[in-house]
């Protein structure tokens, strides 16, 4: 467990027990031990309060986030209707305008082809 922890092997490990047996003697294990698990026990305890926070903090973030999309998504709708609006009137426009040219074009077809007409009764 503790090599999944520190990121180390089981040889190194047990490389280490045998330096610090080496190094302080069998008296002195014992304290170490204890030294090491205290300090293991307040690294869990920092560790579990960085989290809690991390988890106390994280509904004011999606709140944040969520005021951001209706924000957001206020301004999408506003922009998709006046694109509507926009569209629809230049839709409208256009199809006057069109109207206008073809009866145009019909009023001068018609007068063409009255010139025409009179142009061929006079030969």
């Amino acid at each position: 467990m503790f090599g999944i922890i520190l990121f180390i092997s089981g040889q190194e490990i047990i490389f280490a027990v045998l330096i610090v047996l080496l190094l302080f003697g069998s008296k002195e294990i014992p304290k170490f031990a204890r030294t090491f698990g205290k300090g293991m026990k307040e690294f869990r305890k920092a560790t579990d309060d960085i989290k809690q926070e991390f988890e106390n903090s994280t509904p004011e973030v999606m709140e944040d986030f969520k005021e951001i999309k209706k924000n957001l998504t206020k301004d999408v709708n506003d922009i998709k209707k006046n694109l509507t609006k926009d569209a629809n009137e230049i839709s409208k426009n256009l199809t006057k305008d069109a109207s206008e040219i073809s009866k145009n074009l019909s009023k001068n077809a018609d007068a063409v082809a009255k010139g025409v007409k009179k142009n061929l009764d006079i030969s």
